[in-house]
């Protein structure tokens, strides 16, 4: 009673969490980037985020889902993030950005969205002896990127920023 009292409140508790048993669709994201594996891992990662956190599986079709998401990969960069006593490079960070919009089935799409924003997330990874492991490193970073990202949209969805 006392916590209620101050005027803290939870997260979501306002009924402004997605209910589970929804469906979400989400095409290919756009991408302003060069880098053509980024949407297909944001893609994945919001999929798999949904389904993990909320219980909103992914529907068969646009026309099916209760939730639609649509947005560009913006940003997708990586950099140096620490050297070595040698001034050599250490670790990189990986950092993606989306501009993101989601609407509810049936809405036009000059209808105002339930949410519309840029969400953009980050992942260090280790430089590696071989090429082949630094991708797989970067690889890596990308998809826990990836999954910060869309962890990010379902709060910023559900808290209505």
């Amino acid at each position: 009673m006392l916590a209620t009292g101050c005027g803290y409140r939870f997260t979501a508790d306002s009924g402004t969490r997605l209910p589970a048993g929804q469906t979400v669709w989400v095409p290919f994201f756009k991408n302003a980037t060069v880098y053509a594996n980024g949407s297909v891992a944001l893609k994945r990662a919001i999929f798999d985020q949904f389904a993990e956190q909320r219980g909103i599986l992914p529907a068969a079709t646009a026309e099916q889902a209760d939730l639609i998401l649509e947005g560009t990969l913006t940003g997708y960069g990586a950099g140096v993030v620490s050297y070595s006593a040698a001034d050599t490079a250490k670790e990189y960070r990986l950092t993606i950005t989306a501009d993101i919009t989601v609407r509810k089935r049936g809405a036009a799409k000059d209808s105002k969205p339930l949410w519309k924003g840029t969400v953009s997330a980050w992942q260090d990874y280790p430089v590696a002896a071989t090429v082949e492991l630094q991708r797989s490193s970067e690889d890596a970073a990308l998809t826990a990127a990836s999954r910060k990202l869309a962890q990010q949209l379902i709060w910023n969805l559900e808290q209505q920023y």
